[in-house]
This record gives structure tokens, C-alpha cells and sequence, in this order.
């Protein structure tokens, strides 16, 4: 654990994020483990290193960085097409 931490640390210094693929996160948490189980160890983890971390599925990617990054403004959603488009669009002719 000590490694991984030591590397995360290294790419956290040159760069925003440091991906770690489940080839490298094996070695700590083993695939023996549950999902979820290995997916809150990670999160536990990241934690104790005072490291913000977003994890994928497929293939179990985790995207660690800094901790307690300033917030980047609240997030926009575009609809692209459904009923909910029309709707909006009518609401905003009346």
C-alpha cells in the first residue's frame, strides 16, 4: 500500500489526476474480494490519504486526486431529445 500511495503521490505532483488501473489495484486488493468490499477499501483508502477518488466499473479504473479541491461551480445538464426538450422549450415561449 505504501507503493501505490508513493506513486499517487509522485503523479499527483505533476499532473491533476493519477489513474490506477485494476492490473495495478490487484496487488492491494484482490479480486478474492467483493466488489463492493474492494470498491470501499479503495474508498477508505483514498481517504486516509486525503485524496479525492471516482471509481469505474469496467475494469475497476480508479481516478485519484487532491483532496478538498476547491468546488468548480455547480454542474449543467443538457437535454439532447425526449419529451422533456419540448416541455422545456414550451415553458419558456409562455
Amino acid at each position: 500500500m505504501h507503493k501505490l500511495a508513493a506513486l499517487i503521490e509522485t503523479e499527483l505532483k505533476n499532473q491533476e489526476i493519477c489513474a490506477v488501473y485494476n492490473s495495478e489495484l490487484v496487488r492491494v486488493w484482490p479480486k478474492s474480494v467483493s466488489s463492493s468490499k474492494r470498491k470501499q477499501q479503495i474508498k477508505n483508502f483514498a481517504k486516509k490519504h486525503q485524496l479525492a477518488v471516482t471509481l469505474y466499473d469496467v475494469g475497476l479504473c480508479a481516478i485519484f486526486e487532491k483532496g478538498q479541491r476547491p468546488a468548480r461551480g455547480p454542474k449543467r445538464v443538457l437535454l439532447l431529445e425526449g419529451d422533456e426538450v419540448k416541455r422545456l422549450r414550451k415553458r419558456r415561449g409562455q
